[in-house]
């Protein structure tokens, strides 16, 4: 009577612990997802910013400085400035790897807004 009880409990306290076990395996995987997300979201933020600052500085070397050579102030005019804007949003995309704009997207990132934001950045760090 006594090896039934024994043997009972020695079974209950086994699933117990391997239920206990599959708990906080299941938690551990859930932070680790977690985490793994938004270091995935700060790399596609990363490539964003770094594409838009390599875009600036090309836009800067082919287009800006043919723009300003035309004008007698050497300042750029407000629908230049509006087309360069649309030319860096453009261009910095093109060279963005789907997964970053995809993993950007479904993170609700404005992603016009942090190309817009690092290329401003950027042109004010080199003037």
């Amino acid at each position: 009577m006594a090896d039934i009880l024994i043997e009972s409990g020695v079974k209950i306290a086994a699933t117990f612990l391997l239920t206990l076990i599959g708990v906080f395996g299941a938690w551990l995987t859930a932070k680790l997802a977690e985490k793994t997300k938004l270091a995935n979201i700060n790399a596609s933020q990363q490539e964003a910013i770094d594409m838009a600052m390599r875009t600036v500085g090309e836009l800067q070397q082919t287009v800006v400085e043919g723009l300003k050579a035309a004008h007698e102030d050497g300042k750029l005019t407000k629908d230049e400035i509006d087309e360069l804007g649309a030319l860096l949003l453009e261009k910095t995309l093109a060279k963005m790897s789907q997964p970053a704009v995809n993993i950007l997207a479904a993170a609700a990132v404005d992603i016009d807004a942090l190309i817009k934001g690092a290329g401003e950045d950027w042109i004010r760090a080199i003037k």
